[in-house]
């Protein structure tokens, strides 16, 4: 099986199931939830632009850069579970890149995922673990609410090998980041009648992909920073405000990837509105 087709939608189980081994006790008021599905293909669209992961060249670069990752040391490792990591080439000046994740048993490669590193954390409440069972249980959603404030979830890119923590503790620190798969200018000055502030910040379950980890996203572009992921494939990494506190600039501002061929403006201003589809991926700090 070639590399390309490990984040497809995976429809039958062919993956060992390597939780059962003995846990740390398990927090009684987290929901284990175990789902069939659940992908990648969606967020590696995001990643290098869906156009271009649907072309040859897509497939054969993505295919170059999990086998490039799959030689890297691993960066979080569990018996015989390892991630590992490869990144893309960074521009001049930028100090944050993207790039992939690999999940690793022995040496077979049972998934990757675009990844976005980042600094920034908040506390985060545990609710909801949404186990992927098509994948051994070695990939989940987690759902519950940030700062005791407001309510997401995000795609856990360390859970292979942290998920005792993420079952035993329900209080933990995260990092938060976010790949958007469409990005556009917002021009909304009221909703429902009513008007909102220039400032106005909000995100909400996506229409489109009913997944706890995606959302439609209106926020605040703090600032932004080019992108190289091959020589005529580029995005930005920009830091948006998603919820307005004015206390707190840092409240819930993250950062976000967006390949320049799934945005549908021209060019970005600090300041302006912002628009779009997101997907959370966050890991414990």
């Amino acid at each position: 099986m070639r590399l390309f087709n490990f984040f497809k939608k995976k429809k039958k189980s062919t993956v060992k199931n390597e939780t059962d081994k003995t846990p740390n006790k398990m927090d009684e008021s987290i929901e284990m939830l175990s789902v069939d599905q659940g992908s990648h293909g969606d967020n590696f669209g995001g990643l290098i632009g869906f156009s271009f992961l649907n072309s040859k060249n897509g497939e054969a670069l993505l295919n170059e850069y999990m086998a490039f990752c799959s030689t890297q040391k691993p960066v979080l490792l569990d018996g015989e579970l390892s991630i590992h990591q490869a990144t893309f080439q960074k521009e001049e000046g930028t100090n944050k890149q993207v790039g992939i994740r690999i999940l690793k048993s022995g040496t077979n490669i049972l998934s990757a995922y675009p990844y976005l590193p980042t600094d920034y954390t908040i506390p985060f409440t545990t609710k909801q673990i949404f186990e992927w069972s098509h994948v051994g249980k070695l990939e989940a959603e987690i759902k519950g609410g940030g700062r005791d404030t407001f309510g997401f979830g995000f795609f856990a890119t360390d859970y292979a090998v942290n998920r005792d923590q993420y079952k035993s503790s329900k209080n933990l620190k995260v990092k938060v980041s976010a790949i958007a798969l469409v990005l556009d200018k917002s021009d909304i000055t009221e909703i429902g009648g009513q008007k909102v502030s220039k400032e106005f910040a909000s995100y909400m379950p996506s229409q489109d992909i009913p997944r706890p980890t995606y959302y439609d996203f209106i926020g605040v572009l703090i600032d932004f920073q080019p992108i190289k992921i091959t020589t005529n494939n580029v995005g930005f990494i920009v830091k948006v405000k998603l919820i307005n506190d004015e206390s707190d600039p840092d409240f819930f501002t993250v950062d976000m990837f967006i390949n320049k061929e799934n945005m549908r403006i021209n060019s970005l201003e600090k300041g302006m509105k912002i628009t779009g589809v997101l997907w959370f991926q966050g890991e414990i700090a």
